[in-house]
């Protein structure tokens, strides 16, 4: 983490010293959170009750010129395991970390991006969010770098050209590392001003270094609507076509492995052949009252788990926020999500058997001033797989916002729309917003 943020700082420093007038804005934040659990793993038969104790903290730096924007977000965290839950835990404590910088550059008629990052995350709980069940152990390390450009036709039309290059390493010896490359072609079309017309096609090439060097050719191609019925209703929707080839390179030899999917266990080897699939999904936002809003969502969707694998998976969602008072809120999330059986060569899951996850979340949120805040919150999950593994979860948590230098509005608006896109990013895992 040190070396990249140091990359990153001396990258941001001379950027910013190129242009004469950038306005620096410069926002922290510390939180200290503590959850309790009865099955924190969620397993069949859990060794006892579990406390997780986690300090973190996140610093941005943004340097804005008229027609430029570089921001450097760095984030760290340590946390630990207490109780006889722990037992079920492959390693006891852990320093997740991230730093990610950025630059989007304007003209009058194109938006440029780029931007590199880094991450650290925990092995285990990743996994149990992405699909419902908590394999591997030690730390996945992912590097990306990523680069784009807007470009508007008219004033109706923008296309936009994207790719991604990332490099995973696991210290997990029994698995192997893989390089990801994503290149996105969209195509946006405003048919009034409260519709708007999306078409776009992804395309991603996996490679891992395993011994028969497995391949993996993806492609996703969608067409969809974002509309505003009223003030108070929103619509979000796209419909299109999932391909997936997967082969072996290593000399002439083929390698057929069968896959372990979402509940199996490492190392992922991909299985050779071809599948397809539709996808969908649709998201529907209202405004129940000036204080209350609604959003509902269904989703079939095909996306990549840390360990390479594809997991298909059917989902629906829905969340409740009301804003008690100036000072406090509540909200309420609950999501189902199913995992069908994969027979023969499917190279969409690879299980033997079909799954079935839910969760509920109810959570209260307080500012206690401008700088402090707080959260309670309780969250029951359920997987039914092989059998049925339960657990609830309380969550207290304390935060401290604040602002070195600088105005934090802008850097505010970009944790926004990150969130948003990681929000999107994950449709399909199984606890997205849990762990």
């Amino acid at each position: 983490m040190n070396r990249m943020a140091i990359l990153a700082i001396i990258a941001l420093g001379a950027c910013a010293a190129e242009a004469q007038a950038a306005d620096v804005s410069i926002k922290g934040n510390a939180t200290e959170t503590v959850q309790g659990s009865n099955n924190y793993f969620l397993l069949n038969s859990p060794s006892g009750p579990l406390i997780a104790s986690t300090t973190s903290g996140a610093l941005d730096i943004l340097a804005q010129t008229p027609t430029t924007n570089y921001l450097l977000d760095a984030r760290g965290s340590y946390y630990k395991y207490f109780g006889p839950g722990t037992a079920d835990a492959s390693q006891t404590w852990g320093t997740p970390a991230s730093a990610r910088f950025s630059v989007d550059h304007t003209e009058l008629l194109d938006k440029f991006n780029f931007a590199v990052s880094w991450s650290r995350v925990d092995t285990s709980t990743t996994s149990l969010a992405q699909t419902g069940r908590a394999t591997g152990r030690g730390v996945t390390n992912t590097y990306s770098v990523n680069g784009g450009v807007v470009h508007d036709l008219g004033r109706i039309d923008t296309v936009t050209v994207n790719a991604q290059a990332t490099y995973v390493t696991f210290t997990d010896p029994t698995q192997f590392p893989y390089v990801d490359v994503t290149s996105t072609a969209a195509w946006k079309h405003d048919l009034s001003t409260t519709t708007t017309l999306n078409n776009f096609v992804v395309f991603d090439w996996f490679s891992e270094d395993d011994p028969a060097q497995s391949q993996r050719l993806f492609w996703k191609l969608f067409t969809g609507l974002d509309t505003t019925f009223s003030p108070r209703l929103t619509f979000s929707g796209h419909l299109g076509w999932g391909f997936v080839n997967s082969y072996q390179t290593a000399g002439s030899q083929t390698v057929i492995a069968s896959v372990p999917g979402p509940l199996g266990i490492a190392p992922f080897v991909p299985q050779t052949g071809t599948a397809n699939s539709w996808l969908g999904d649709a998201t529907v936002g209202y405004q129940l009252s000036r204080t209350t809003r609604m959003s509902l969502y269904a989703a079939q969707a095909i996306v990549p788990t840390q360990f390479g694998q594809l997991q298909k998976s059917d989902s629906i969602g829905l969340t409740i926020a009301h804003d008690i008072n100036h000072h406090s809120n509540l909200s309420f999330s609950t999501n189902f999500n199913y995992i069908p059986a994969a027979p023969g060569n499917s190279l969409f899951g690879g299980q033997s058997g079909s799954s079935e996850f839910f969760s509920a979340s109810v959570n209260y949120g307080y500012q206690l001033t401008r700088e402090w805040r707080t959260g309670l919150s309780y969250t029951y999950l359920q997987s039914n797989s092989t059998a049925i593994a339960r657990s609830s979860m309380i969550l207290f948590s304390l935060s401290r916002d604040f602002t070195l230098m600088g105005n934090p509005n802008a850097i505010n608006q970009a944790e926004r729309e990150r969130a948003r896109e990681r929000q999107q990013q994950n449709i399909g895992y199984v606890f997205p917003t849990i762990y």
